[in-house]
């Protein structure tokens, strides 16, 4: 076990970039594979490292997971030695192949990735398909008894379907919901103009605190909403619980790998800019200890801070909040134009 102070806890990994949609607010612009992604083998040999490492949660993106062969293999490697999986998928493909593979795979839930009701939804996804093959999917969970959580990526326009949305979920045993705002990175980069509004992210913190206070379902936010408005410590963590945003955990205890090995201080930093290396040519702990890399968190410093992050009370705690979110929209690390304290 590790005992380094940087223990990569969470770990989100890229499996494949094949995807069998092109969402509007993809941040990876998925669709092909990339050339030459991580074999199966390659994949185990890294999960064990991160074992060996301390990892404790590891969440499985692509693209769309499912496209990717034997990605059930290596959640099991995670699952058989204490490390607790889940994955994310847009839910379009799931038949019994699917289900064994779950099964197999030990995983502690699905997410689904839903940015809308049905009319919403088709028209981020791109497809007028999705939300059905959703529907289907939900139940096939649901008749399985495999736990179901769900991802909402916002933009201006889906923040009005946030309550139709909750009583969905409630009444589709929708167990765990989070909330996040799509950067302006990959596909979304040519939509700017549908970024969200800073007066619909106070609408959004306000019905997070809502539901949560309802307590009918688990429900928090992603780490680029907030920071520190009246809803903060009611916003963030387990329900009950008063959590505050404590800054960008990217590179301290949070990591992200593409699918080509590639290895970020998180998967939302989608820029070859971030990458600090690549476990073809070294190993991640190399990486991962090396001196000088994710200098953005682990050499930060108030001094960095710009705009109006810079001079606000709150920067030594907050650190301009998500690291993607400043770069995505400012073009710096260290302000925030999402942030809604003082608005």
């Amino acid at each position: 076990m590790n005992t380094n102070k940087y223990i990569p806890k969470n770990c989100v990994w890229e499996l494949t970039l094949k995807c069998n949609m092109s969402c509007l607010h993809c941040g990876s612009r998925a669709g092909k594979e990339r050339k030459n992604e991580l074999s199966c083998e390659e994949a185990l040999t890294l999960a064990d490292e991160l074992i060996d490492l301390g990892c404790e949660y590891v969440t499985l993106i692509g693209g769309e997971v499912f496209l990717y062969n034997g990605w059930e293999k290596i959640a099991r490697r995670f699952t058989d030695n204490g490390v607790v999986v889940n994955i994310i998928t847009n839910g379009y493909l799931f038949n019994d192949k699917q289900v064994q593979e779950v099964k197999y795979a030990g995983l502690s839930n699905i997410a689904l990735s839903i940015d809308g009701m049905k009319e919403q939804h088709n028209t981020i996804r791109n497809n007028p398909k999705s939300f059905d093959h959703l529907i289907k999917t939900i139940d096939r969970l649901n008749q399985e008894n495999i736990k179901i959580g769900v991802n909402t990526t916002l933009i201006d326009s889906n923040v009005a379907d946030l309550e139709d949305l909750y009583n969905f979920f409630l009444e589709n045993n929708v167990q765990i919901w989070q909330l996040q705002l799509a950067n302006p990175m990959g596909n979304f980069s040519d939509r700017r103009e549908q970024m969200i509004s800073i007066e619909n992210i106070k609408k959004v913190t306000s019905f997070i605190k809502q539901k949560r206070d309802e307590g009918k379902m688990r429900i928090y936010t992603g780490d680029n909403i907030g920071y520190y408005d009246e809803n903060e410590r009611f916003i963030r963590g387990n329900p009950g619980d008063i959590n505050y945003w404590a800054g960008c955990h990217a590179g301290l205890s949070v990591v992200g790998i593409d699918s080509v090995g590639n290895v970020k201080g998180c998967e939302s930093l989608y820029d070859d800019i971030f990458i600090e290396g690549n476990i073809r040519d070294e190993s991640f702990s190399n990486i991962w200890f090396k001196e000088d890399n994710f200098a953005y968190n682990r050499q930060f410093d108030k001094s960095l801070l710009s705009g109006k992050c810079k001079d606000c009370d709150m920067g030594a705690y907050c650190r301009a909040g998500c690291r993607g979110a400043c770069y995505f929209t400012n073009g710096n690390y260290f302000e925030n134009a999402y942030c809604v304290y003082n608005e």
